[in-house]
């Protein structure tokens, strides 16, 4: 495909493309701090003291998330099994090779090369997370439904996701002329309405972030890595009029600090707590 790529044509990246594109997101976002923070000084204390527990991770990616969370749990649940799901044969690569090679360990940790389906796991978890993933599954409110039911009584379900600002407002304003469809879109609005529906109680948290976007506008090599995970495409496909169209979108929206540009772009977390007796 080249520069001459209409709209809506842009060719999606594969499980191996889409790991090298996270991990250029993962270098300039703040993001993984303050969720770090926030598990160690807001969620950890919130738990009881107990011998032993099992944790779902849902979406588990290249393991940022999971390899901090063991950690930080451990602290207080000295024996865990960890279960990860992700359909991404590249992430688990790199999660397990990861987990293998580092010095940290849990009781005993599965990784499943598999989507969130009714069928592939089976509970009861202590710990539930969901993180950066429902944009990705088709039925969001049917995953959220699922997991809860998988919930042990006591137990918590938490779901770390992007608001209305930052990457979102990239791909509201151009997704649909890139790729031709909108199925990524999905913000912490539609969570919580989802939640309303479904009755299910929640507190909802606002972390802080910001992203290095710098890159996006020199039309470097890491450029166009961040730039193709935001628009979930091969962005070096993109029509010449289009990609300056979008660079200067993200420039208006940046805010500059000593010549480089930084996109606000905040992370949203649901916490659920299921109550004994709750089915």
């Amino acid at each position: 495909m080249n520069a001459g790529t209409s709209a809506g044509k842009v060719k999606p990246l594969d499980d191996r493309q889409y790991a090298e594109c996270f991990n250029a997101f993962k270098k300039i976002s703040t993001e993984w701090t303050a969720l770090s923070e926030w598990l160690r000084n807001d969620f950890l204390p919130a738990l009881p003291d107990r011998p032993s527990g099992r944790v779902l991770s849902v979406g588990s990616g290249t393991g940022d998330f999971d390899l901090v969370l063991m950690q930080i749990l451990c602290e207080k649940i000295p024996h865990i099994a960890y279960t990860a799901l992700d359909p991404n044969s590249e992430h688990n690569r790199i999660f397990r090779n990861r987990y293998e090679s580092g010095v940290f360990r849990v009781d005993s940790l599965e990784v499943i090369p598999s989507a969130f389906g009714p069928d592939n796991v089976s509970g009861p978890f202590d710990i539930i997370h969901l993180t950066h993933c429902l944009y990705y599954i088709p039925d969001r409110r049917a995953a959220i439904e699922r997991a809860w039911r998988l919930l042990a009584p006591g137990g918590n379900l938490l779901i770390f996701h992007q608001t209305p600002l930052g990457i979102n407002e990239i791909q509201k304003a151009f997704l649909q002329r890139v790729k031709g469809d909108e199925k990524e879109m999905f913000s912490t609005l539609d969570i919580r309405k989802l939640l309303e529906e479904l009755a299910l109680p929640y507190s909802h948290d606002i972390l802080v972030s910001d992203l290095d976007v710098t890159d996006c506008l020199r039309k470097n090599d890491a450029g166009r890595l961040l730039l193709s995970f935001m628009l979930e495409c091969h962005s070096e496909d993109l029509e010449p009029a289009l990609r300056a169209e979008i660079v200067a979108f993200i420039t208006e929206t940046c805010r500059r600090v000593e010549g480089r540009h930084f996109l606000f772009h905040p992370v949203g977390i649901f916490r659920m707590v299921k109550e004994p007796g709750v089915s």
